[in-house]
């Protein structure tokens, strides 16, 4: 999530309290059980934020990858106009992007066809290579500035 949407600690206590408060007012307040309300509410609310932030990850690494896609294309516009050694070693570093690029596509459509639920290994992997996308293309336009 990012850091003006951050949920702050007493706000999820007090989203699990009212979402507690509705199933026990659903029942009449009849019996019941408070303690599992809360537990149950509680797990209702993680859910849901951990769909938001699942959400959140897909839209982040497609703007990644869209923004990645500009930046490949610019520098395969610089790297013909550069000499043969620097076009070498452009090349490598573009090839490398590339790559990269073309690893995250599949890890984006898997992460969308799982939904609600994304394991957590797969996330760490689409952030991994976010990363390394992210680094490949500051690298280049240190260079360019060169």
């Amino acid at each position: 999530m990012s850091s003006q949407h951050e949920l702050t600690s007493s706000q999820r206590q007090q989203m699990i309290a009212e979402a507690a408060y509705f199933k026990a007012e659903r029942r009449g307040f009849d019996g019941g059980d408070a303690v599992r309300d809360w537990c149950e509410a509680e797990a209702e609310i993680d859910a849901r934020l951990l769909q938001l932030q699942d959400g959140q990850l897909v839209e982040r690494v497609e703007r990644a990858l869209i923004e990645s896609g500009k930046k490949l294309a610019a520098a395969r516009r610089k790297l013909a106009r550069l000499s043969t050694e620097a076009r070498i070693e452009w090349k490598r570093e573009l090839d490398k992007l590339a790559a990269l690029r073309e690893s995250l596509e599949p890890k984006l459509a898997e992460l969308k066809d799982q939904g609600v639920r994304v394991g957590q290994t797969l996330r760490e992997q689409a952030e991994k290579i976010r990363d390394e996308l992210a680094e490949v293309v500051q690298r280049l336009e240190s260079k360019a500035k060169q």
